[in-house]
């Protein structure tokens, strides 16, 4: 513990050496974030039509979010990831049955910078909202009698409403934490039994400004 608190403060000491002078307006910044999303499921069950075997990831596994800086204190954002996958497989009287599904948001954004920082600062708290589409994928295998492949793509329009604090350790590089919480109308037809993904999720990411 001692070392991890030691590594941290060699990391910020080094960072307010290296990060002074930076500006991000009309600058890019490239983010890649990977954490959790709020709604993993898991399950067996055993019945007399056979087994029925079922598993959400439940991980947010990530995106990648490009960012423009309009001012020093605001940002338009475009993201696109994998909010979960899963899979689920059931092995009854009239054959096996596999099936595999993901989501992904692909989202156009904001991010306000509150307060509004100073020049070279390199701790920066932020609200952020996205709005756009959720793509829900599905595919499946049935191997009985006959071999069935089918593949069908829902969309519904949502958004994220969340809040982050990027740490720049240089000009250039940074650390973002990140949480939010997406909300999305229901898919005309359910993906892997969900109508919707709603839901709160948590990432960390590291960024490169340019």
């Amino acid at each position: 513990m001692k070392m991890l608190s030691l590594g941290l403060l060699i990391v910020f000491a080094v960072s307010s050496v290296f990060a002074q002078g930076l500006v991000l307006k009309d600058k890019s910044v490239l983010e890649l974030n990977m954490g959790m999303w709020g709604g993993s499921r898991a399950s067996s069950t055993i019945g007399i039509n056979g087994v029925d075997v079922s598993a959400n990831t439940g991980s947010f596994a990530g995106n990648i979010v490009y960012a423009y800086g309009l001012r020093e204190d605001v940002a338009v954002t475009l993201s696109a990831g994998l909010l979960t996958a899963g899979a689920s497989s059931n092995f009854g009287t009239q054959g096996i049955d596999q099936r595999s599904s993901s989501i992904i948001p692909i989202l156009i954004g904001i991010r306000y910078y509150v307060p509004s920082p100073e020049e070279g600062a390199k701790v920066r708290p932020f609200l952020s909202l996205g709005i756009g589409s959720f793509l829900g994928f599905e595919a499946g295998n049935t191997f009985g009698e006959l071999m069935v492949q089918q593949a069908r793509s829902e969309n519904a329009f949502g958004g994220r409403l969340g809040a982050g604090i990027d740490f720049y350790l240089s000009n250039h590089f940074k650390l973002v934490a990140n949480a939010g919480y997406n909300l999305m109308t229901d898919f005309s037809s359910s993906i892997a039994g969900r109508s919707n993904y709603n839901g709160g999720d948590f990432s960390i990411g590291a960024g490169f400004a340019f």
